[in-house]
């Protein structure tokens, strides 16, 4: 069987260099610069960002969810003091803290760009697999 493993994801943003320090400002992501181009590093993932100057966003009603990549997810091990630096970096909170399942809460927020975050803290002793 063929094993697929995660390379990157392609993040699309009206303003590249505002989208990056962003990212770098509120969730800690590593800068990569390339000849051309701006890339972001949390953890292991890659995320690459195309400049799309010309883009325009499409504003649908806070909530509103679109065919695609609707997000991505985070995780920390303090969701508290996560959204504390969040709330501290201006982020755009779309969805305060909430209680997802047993064991699981989460926050979104979004970044120049318009791209989702969830935010999320896993108890893996609080949760319930039945």
């Amino acid at each position: 069987m063929i094993e697929f493993r995660w390379d990157h994801l392609q993040l699309c943003s009206k303003d590249a260099e505002a989208t990056a320090a962003w990212f770098a400002r509120c969730l800690n992501a590593e800068i990569v610069r390339r000849p051309g181009r701006v890339d972001l590093r949390i953890g292991n993932i890659n995320l690459f960002i195309t400049s799309l100057a010309g883009a325009e966003t499409h504003a649908l009603p806070r909530g509103t969810r679109m065919q695609g990549i609707d997000h991505f997810g985070v995780t920390v091990d303090d969701l508290e003091a996560a959204f504390a630096h969040l709330v501290n970096c201006e982020a755009d909170i779309v969805e305060p803290i909430y209680q997802v399942r047993a064991g699981v809460r989460a926050c979104f927020v979004k970044s120049p760009g318009d791209i989702l975050v969830e935010v999320l803290e896993r108890r893996p002793a609080e949760m319930t697999f039945s």
